[in-house]
């Protein structure tokens, strides 16, 4: 796998904008996919956000995504394709009826974008609602898979891909805002695309959790090097509104496969079924697990992920 490309140090929060210290926090590998090298998170003593270092050119993202990267891998063979398609239908019918989404469950269906929509599965969810989706992803391979599903799906970034301004009732950021390596100026220009009083609905890991705290650089929803800002909930609210949204709501939820994975990782320190049938049957039985790592949420105060919903 290729090296993380290198860049200067990261100066301000890219949540709340606040210095950052000059220490580290976390120090971590990438135990999903095995890109080569360490990243460092450097944690903002404001907001409690992270930002992982060295930094990258916006160009340089795509290195640090395999062909085989979850939201692009699409399903071979009838078993899995099988397994892929029941374990979507539950993901989204739970998806529907929890924060951020459940925001639009009873709205009238309109235009949406949604951001890094990978294979389109989420937008073509909204599709089936009546929705005009649009989807921005760099994958060339997992636009094709989401243009097939009736998705208006386009290659590229928001920094390279215009979108319609004023065209859009709806956005959404389902674990992507962490993705990007200017939070701020993505959030800027999905203002700038919604209509008056159009909503932005987002889903991040919560860098804030007991999860994190407990496992440190083996807490699943790291993902160094890819995930390159670790939102707390102070640091999504105020990134929302340095970008010009009213923020309506902040909340979390427990993941599926967030706890076991996390496990997984501190056990042996990597992913043991990063695809194909063995991840299908893996993330099936996390099921399992999901009253107990709930539980242990609530006692933690707050779950592993973290949800937003602004208004333009």
């Amino acid at each position: 796998m290729p090296e993380a490309p290198a860049a200067p140090a990261v100066s301000n929060c890219p949540a709340c904008d606040a210095p950052l210290p000059d220490a580290s926090c976390i120090r971590g590998v990438d135990r999903l996919h095995g890109v080569a090298g360490a990243q460092d998170v450097v944690a903002c003593d404001r907001c409690g956000s992270g930002a992982t270092e060295p930094p990258v050119a916006a160009g340089e993202l795509t290195s640090l995504y395999p062909q085989a990267y979850g939201p692009y891998d699409a399903a071979s063979g009838r078993l899995v394709g099988t397994m892929s398609a029941a374990i979507r239908w539950w993901q989204g019918r739970r998806a529907l009826r929890r924060p951020p989404l459940a925001s639009l469950r009873e709205a009238r269906a309109g235009s949406l974008v949604d951001v890094g929509c990978g294979r389109g599965d989420l937008a073509a969810l909204f599709v089936r609602r009546g929705w005009r989706a649009t989807g921005i992803e760099p994958s060339t391979a997992a636009v094709a898979a989401a243009r097939e599903q009736g998705v208006d799906a386009r290659v590229g970034t928001l920094a390279d891909t215009p979108l319609e301004p004023g065209a859009y009732d709806a956005a959404i950021f389902q674990h992507s805002l962490e993705h990007t390596v200017e939070p701020l100026e993505d959030l800027e220009r999905i203002r700038r695309a919604l209509r008056p009083g159009g909503l932005v609905l987002i889903t991040v890991p919560n860098f804030a959790c007991w999860q994190r705290r407990r496992f440190a650089d083996r807490w699943y929803h790291l993902d160094l090097p890819r995930h390159r800002t670790h939102f707390s909930p102070a640091g999504l609210s105020a990134v929302l509104e340095r970008a010009g949204f009213d923020v309506l709501s902040i909340g979390t939820s427990t993941s599926t496969v967030g706890l076991p994975a996390s496990i997984q990782y501190a056990l042996v320190g990597r992913c043991l079924f990063p695809g194909g049938l063995a991840l299908r049957v893996a993330a099936g039985l996390c099921v399992l697990a999901l009253p107990i790592a709930r539980l242990l949420d609530r006692v933690g105060g707050g779950g592993d992920q973290l949800h937003a919903v602004a208004r333009s």
